[in-house]
């Protein structure tokens, strides 16, 4: 299992209560194992076992992984970029991807607050693969009117 602790996310501030809350990763890569992965607001102690009962679970998702490369050299490297400007090919499918998770009512149980930790609880569906599956390139607290 691998955790992981964000620094502190603001909570962007509304006139109204915000109608709907998403955590959002982006650049989520997956050309490992597949993974699931539970999230929880201020509580970067929480149990292994935990799950979803656990203390301000926020939320959870699951990364359907490529696992091994069984190419070639070179056949599993995600271009950078497009090779021109009228490149109009669909994205390689290993490229990273934008995934949101909502959130709103474990964000409206924390009541009025100006930032939050976000604790993920990363676990490997392949026994022989412990290395950190969870690897991304942001991550933000949207909130709507």
């Amino acid at each position: 299992m691998q955790r992981w602790t964000s620094d502190p996310l603001p909570v962007p501030r509304h006139e109204v209560p915000f109608a709907e809350a998403d955590l959002e990763f982006e650049g989520l890569r997956h050309d490992g194992p597949s993974f699931s992965v539970y999230l929880y607001f201020d509580n970067p102690d929480v149990d292994a076992e935990a799950g979803a009962a656990g203390e301000r679970f926020a939320g959870s998702f699951l990364v359907f992984g490529h696992g091994e490369c069984w190419g070639d050299a070179g056949h599993c490297d995600v271009p950078q970029g497009p090779i021109h400007a009228f490149d109009d090919r669909p994205p390689h499918p290993l490229a990273p991807i934008n995934l949101s998770v909502e959130c709103t009512e474990a964000l409206r149980d924390l009541g009025d607050v100006e930032e939050t930790r976000v604790t993920a609880l990363a676990y490997s569906l392949d026994p022989e693969k412990k290395e950190e599956a969870l690897r991304f390139e942001r991550l933000t607290l949207v909130t709507y009117d």
